[in-house]
């Protein structure tokens, strides 16, 4: 096997899709032929820091000196399916003479299947990746069942990468994961007896959110086509025919309002609500459930449909789905069941508050204290109102807009009182203008006083004294 000089240097892989498409390069790999593991390690080593993570499988990291970010570099390599479906069922044998295109062909759609040689800039592209591009196409390397039954879980990878690049899945590809979809809850027995999931939660998380975070209204589409929506969650399934007050849901019955819903969340309107904003896949998923207890709290009685409760117990429901899916365990975007819960338990709250009575620490306990949590509750609120479609009228917003407004004047007043601490006022301020010592009324009348100071009431601390002796006059 020859040195370095006689190498070939290719990069492989994701990077030479997204630099064709223009998108950020996040992560490079590399396959290198014709040189040897040992030879490979010693000459990267003087140019940064080496490990071998898979000596058998020819496989380095390296760190270039100055660089942050890690780059795989590997041997050409082929892979036999263990026929069981895990995305880690694979054995593996590496080369360092093997042709390129061998390695190539062992990938899951085209758009992934093509190297840029390093020397002479050459693309490699067996499989017709390029013009896959083109015709923003995903397409399965050669038979699309064969390569999808090696790893289900490129089921779901097929459609994150659909949302992400906003490409069509090219139709045999798509029939074959149509086809295979009900495959993605299979499951096997382990050498210790413990049944185990093919594709474990932890894997679909990562998927499912990254899409959802991508295109919202394309994932759910493409997710409940699939077969894969009633598959993870079947709770979901009940909501189809729950039927709604026509009075106030003229959309249709529960499923229907819920995917109107989320495509609120990429909606003109919504970028007109909300500028320079983006629904997180919190919101996505909140937005999938926020309806999810209808069907199990519905009652009918003299022609009117209620669901009293269904905020309450689908907060419930859906910290348990999360947890199930393990939604909360992708590392760079994880889905806090908490939150999610806490979203489904005030979805309501912004489209029906009484702003003129509510008070304004109430709002900013809900809104302004966690800003991420409360724009979630805010988008979610514009997705439900815009889903909700009285019998003869339009969605009505108003009350959600007049919350926006306010909470953008509680902002501002917050920010004033950040940068002048001097105007706080203290305990011993209470003490002082009302002649009562320490104790909890301290404490009752200071919350007093930052609400008439959120309401504009105490701008001044002239203000402030005048309130406290109105408040509690000395003795």
């Amino acid at each position: 096997m020859a040195g370095i000089r006689n190498g070939e240097w290719f990069v492989v892989g994701g990077a030479v899709r997204d630099a064709m498409l223009g998108r950020p390069v996040n992560d490079i790999d590399l396959v290198v032929r014709n040189v040897r593991l040992e030879r490979l390690e010693e000459f990267l080593s003087k140019r940064g820091s080496v490990a071998v993570v898979g000596r058998s499988f020819g496989v380095l990291k390296f760190r270039p000196k100055g660089v942050k970010g890690e780059i795989d570099i590997a041997w050409p390599r082929t892979e036999r399916a263990g026929g069981s479906g895990a995305y880690r069922d694979f054995e593996i044998s590496t080369d360092a003479t093997l042709p390129l295109e061998d390695d190539l062909a062992r990938r899951d759609f085209t758009i992934n299947a093509m190297a840029l040689n390093l020397a002479d800039g050459r693309l490699v592209d067996p499989f017709g990746g390029r013009a896959d591009l083109e015709r923003k196409v995903i397409r399965a390397v050669g038979e699309p069942d064969l390569r999808l039954a090696e790893d289900y879980s490129r089921m779901l990878r097929g459609i994150r990468f659909s949302c992400e690049l906003g490409f069509e899945i090219e139709a045999s590809t798509w029939q074959a994961i149509c086809r295979l979809m009900p495959r993605i809850d299979d499951t096997r027995r382990r050498d210790d007896g413990e049944e185990e999931r093919i594709v474990p939660f932890e894997v679909i998380a990562k998927e499912w959110i990254k899409a959802a975070t991508a295109d919202p209204v394309r994932c759910l589409q493409l997710y409940e086509s699939s077969g894969a929506l009633p598959r993870l969650v079947p709770e979901l399934a009940l909501m189809s025919g729950c039927k709604q007050s026509p009075n106030h849901h003229s959309e249709g019955d529960a499923w229907t309002h819920t995917k109107m819903a989320v495509t609120a969340l990429a909606s003109p309107e919504f970028a007109e609500f909300f500028p320079g904003q983006r629904p997180s896949a919190e919101t996505f998923f909140a937005t999938l459930f926020h309806d999810i207890a209808k069907p199990l709290t519905a009652r009918e009685r003299d022609g009117k449909i209620t669901f009293y409760g269904h905020s309450e117990v689908g907060a419930t429901l859906a910290k348990k789905i999360a947890n199930r899916l393990k939604l909360s365990n992708y590392a760079k975007g994880g889905i806090d069941p908490d939150r999610l819960s806490w979203l489904l338990h005030m979805h309501l709250f912004p489209n029906m508050v009484q702003l003129d009575e509510v008070r304004r620490t109430t709002l900013v306990k809900h809104f302004l204290s966690d800003r991420a949590a409360g724009r979630e509750l805010l988008h979610l609120a514009f997705a439900d109102a815009s889903a909700s479609v009285p019998e003869g009228g339009r969605p009505d917003l108003s009350t959600l807009r007049r919350l926006v407004d306010t909470l953008g004047e509680l902002e501002r007043q917050l920010a004033e009182q950040a940068e002048n601490p001097a105007k706080a006022v203290t305990g011993n301020d209470v003490m002082a203008a009302t002649g009562i010592g320490p104790g909890p009324d301290i404490g009752r009348i200071l919350d007093l006083v930052r609400e008439a100071q959120l309401r504009g009431e105490i701008k001044t601390p002239e203000d402030a004294k005048k309130f406290l002796r109105e408040v509690h006059p000395k003795k």
